[in-house]
């Protein structure tokens, strides 16, 4: 039995067990998100999105609320025309790949003008292209009371 095992084990797909150097090039894209979101740099941000895609957020406490839809088109456009300061952290991800695409399972926090809006679990998607890893869309939960302290510590000192 456990001559046919191992030999069944090593040719099984292992989406899992991500080479170190796809990750780490995955998650640099979510930083990048982050870091463009932060900035308000549309052009930063059109450069690490698909052409198509959309976002889904979904407050935890509102079930019977629809979800929030936000196509990558007017999101660009609204990063773009919005001035309101931004910052979402992350931490303890979790990165699945599987050839040319991937997930990133996270926890967030996300505030608007240094305060504290919400938390929630973000999950994105993401495809290889030519050019590299781009996000695809994502859906997300967004938590408005009761956030746990982030590990990160606090966002504003």
């Amino acid at each position: 039995m456990r001559q046919l095992l191992i030999p069944l084990l090593l040719l099984a797909p292992a989406p899992l067990f991500a080479q170190p150097e796809e990750r780490a090039a995955v998650l640099s894209v979510i930083d990048r998100y982050f870091a463009t979101m932060a900035a308000r740099d549309s052009a930063g941000m059109r450069a690490i999105l698909t052409d198509e895609g959309m976002f889904h957020g979904k407050y935890s406490d509102a079930f019977a609320e629809p979800a929030r839809l936000m196509p990558h088109g007017p999101y660009l456009a609204r990063l773009q025309r919005d001035t309101v300061p931004l910052l979402e952290r992350y931490w303890d991800p979790v990165v699945y790949i599987e050839g040319p695409i991937a997930t990133v399972t996270t926890p967030y926090d996300f505030h608007v003008s240094r305060k504290l809006k919400h938390c929630g679990i973000d999950h994105f998607t993401l495809v290889k292209e030519a050019d590299g890893w781009k996000i695809s869309g994502g859906v997300f939960t967004m938590q408005r009371n009761g956030c746990p302290a982030s590990p990160l510590g606090p966002a504003f000192e």
